[in-house]
């Protein structure tokens, strides 16, 4: 499969070494153009096989293997529809092939259209999380926390916020693992014309506690608010609709609830400052978690 010459898998230095792998993986596929870009890292590339659309990923680490093992213990599992499927993975584990998703961002839908969405956006997760697939790797308080302290800029008093966010949550260490999405918001979900909703984008997937992928969901809305993307009535009914997709758990009541989505806005804070250098989002996302910390546990 020939490449432009001016595509990250021809230029990124780190990405270049793989580029055998893709016609290996998708043999006679023709390039329609890059998805995502994370330099030196991965990218993410549209690509038409068959006739029929389909994503190629390139890694500069070794990530397609294990990313294919999850997505295939997805596709043997009960949510097989509403996650990608595997159509080839390169010997070195470097380029991995997926189907792609026809549909629309949320963040391309009207009000009306958005807050109806994260009814089945509630659902699918749920069906992920109650699929029974056993994946390889697990994710939990712990990790999510060390993650956290290390992507967390000394700015703006953030450190300070963290370690109180860190303290007021640690109860929820030792909670139960489920499959999960582990990179759940708004931009991971396609909305097809029916209404129907699939994730992408699993490549962090792991066993890890419901209300991590809940508290992310939410966190992302608490950020759409935040930033005046949506207005603060539509990002209510939008988490009130995507909480009652999900339905009840024994696992989920509101403090947990609560617990998760504050330590998803500290991080979300956290990269205002260190991807975005966006301080007026930084603050209010910092003042958000202060409000929520000072009401609930202080």
């Amino acid at each position: 499969m020939p490449w432009p010459s001016d595509h990250p898998a021809s230029t990124d230095p780190l990405l270049m070494p793989w580029a055998g792998g893709l016609e290996e993986v998708v043999p006679g596929a023709q390039v329609h153009g890059v998805l995502r870009y994370l330099p030196g890292r991965r990218v993410a590339t549209m690509v038409e096989l068959a006739g029929k659309p389909a994503v190629v990923k390139v890694f500069a680490s070794p990530r397609a293997r294990g990313n294919s093992r999850r997505l295939r213990a997805f596709a043997a599992s009960g949510a097989a529809d509403v996650v990608p499927t595997v159509l080839g993975c390169d010997d070195a584990g470097h380029v991995l092939a997926i189907s792609y998703r026809h549909g629309v961002l949320p963040t391309d839908l009207s009000d009306s259209q958005y807050e109806e969405c994260f009814h089945p956006v509630g659902a699918a997760l749920r069906r992920i999380h109650d699929s029974g697939t056993k994946l390889d790797r697990s994710w939990d308080w712990e990790k999510e926390v060390a993650q956290l302290r290390r992507a967390t800029p000394p700015a703006a008093g953030l450190l300070d916020l963290v370690e109180t966010v860190v303290a007021s949550t640690r109860w929820l260490a030792g909670a139960p693992l489920s499959p999960a999405h582990r990179d759940a918001h708004p931009r991971q979900v396609v909305v097809a014309v029916d209404g129907s909703v699939a994730f992408i984008d699993l490549d962090d997937a792991a066993m890890a506690p419901r209300g991590l992928d809940i508290g992310n969901m939410l966190g992302h809305l608490v950020l759409e608010k935040i930033t005046g993307k949506r207005s603060e009535r539509v990002t209510r009914r939008a988490s009130d609709a995507f909480l009652a997709g999900y339905g009840g758990s024994a696992e989920l009541d509101d403090g947990v609830l609560t617990g998760w989505t504050v330590l998803a806005v500290a991080r979300l804070a956290g990269l205002a400052e260190s991807r975005h250098g966006d301080p007026t989002q930084r603050d209010a996302l910092h003042a958000y978690c202060r409000s929520i910390l000072d009401r609930v546990w202080v």
